[in-house]
């Protein structure tokens, strides 16, 4: 089965429509586009334990299971994962997954009209946002805010410029690398056919991840200062070799595909489900590619955001019962 591909065209245009949940988006940054609306995440269950600021919203990916036994359930299944933006050591991360059956009290069966997607919000059920981060509102701040900090942000312009709140929104396409399965961990051959002549070679910057005569350079940078002999940075260049700009990697009940030797976690490195006790399997994985969208400035503790691969663990039987957003689990395949 070939591995699914998440890129971003920063050239397109998106229709606002798109970004809305109605029509189930896969997409960077932005607010939360909620797919379950009576059951969204509390404030306390988005703020980082560490240092107690509300953590970034950094993509959701719609991944629907339409296999035997799973559709029924999971005709609708979005993954939300969050950041904190300010720890500098062993940053916080969360990753929520929800799900819905095809009748439901949100969505039609078939898709919704572009005239009536933006009035398909929480607030028809009684849920108000946060004006600054678009989580859930609470009661002690006026249902306006999810928290002191995004109140004070919201009428604090130093404070606007200091923290990052809401990343640059982008929707995330979907392809298949099919030249991906090829890539052997021992491959000598790891020369890839970069061409120079699409319409977007002119819109990359040199030095970048997406540009080809520095792709080396940047992702050994990323891969612990780049021991070019390691086995699975090989790998790694050799399989991104023909979508080079991927950000996401969608493999479920597959492997990530690591970028170093490097905190590649063991079995009982990934905990199991806490709802119903299966062990978790590898679902999707972000790629270091992505920061070069988000671009983001140094944080407060003036450590900025970074990352090799973050991998992403979910049920495998994407369990339904209990809890509406359930936590899964992400391991952060450090560059540092």
């Amino acid at each position: 089965m070939p591995v699914l591909l998440g890129t971003i065209d920063k050239h397109s245009i998106t229709q606002p429509h798109e970004l809305t949940s109605a029509f189930f988006p896969s997409k960077v940054g932005g607010k939360p586009a909620w797919l379950d609306f009576n059951n969204i995440p509390e404030a306390s269950e988005l703020t980082c334990l560490k240092c107690n600021i509300p953590l970034v919203f950094l993509c959701q990916l719609y991944a629907p299971i339409d296999e035997p036994g799973f559709s029924n359930f999971c005709f609708h299944r979005t993954l939300f994962v969050f950041f904190c933006n300010e720890c500098k050591d062993e940053r916080t991360f969360t990753v929520f997954r929800t799900q819905l059956r095809r009748v439901n009290e949100y969505y039609q069966e078939e898709p919704a009209d572009i005239e009536v997607a933006d009035t398909i919000t929480p607030a028809l059920w009684g849920i108000q946002l946060c004006k600054v981060c678009g989580c859930k509102s609470t009661v002690e701040y006026e249902n306006i805010y999810c928290s002191l900090h995004h109140k004070n942000i919201d009428i604090n312009k130093e404070l606007k410029d200091k923290f990052i709140v809401v990343l640059p929104e982008y929707i995330i396409n979907e392809g298949c690398d099919e030249d991906s399965e090829n890539a052997s961990l021992n491959s000598e051959d790891d020369e890839s056919d970069y061409s120079d002549d699409s319409d977007d070679a002119a819109h990359i910057p040199k030095g970048s991840l997406q540009d080809m005569d520095g792709i080396d350079e940047a992702l050994l940078e990323m891969a612990y200062a780049g021991d070019k002999d390691d086995e699975y940075f090989e790998k790694f260049k050799k399989s991104i070799s023909s979508v080079p700009e991927q950000i996401i990697r969608y493999n479920r009940l597959g492997s990530p595909l690591w970028i170093c030797t490097k905190s590649i976690p063991e079995a009982k490195d990934i905990p199991s489900c806490q709802y119903c006790g299966k062990q978790r399997s590898f679902e999707f994985q972000i790629m270091p590619q992505m920061l070069y969208y988000l671009k983001l400035p140094e944080s407060s503790t003036k450590e900025s955001f970074n990352f090799g691969i973050l991998a992403v663990y979910t049920c495998p039987d994407s369990c339904d019962d209990g809890q509406k957003y359930k936590k899964e689990f992400l391991w952060e395949q450090s560059p540092l």
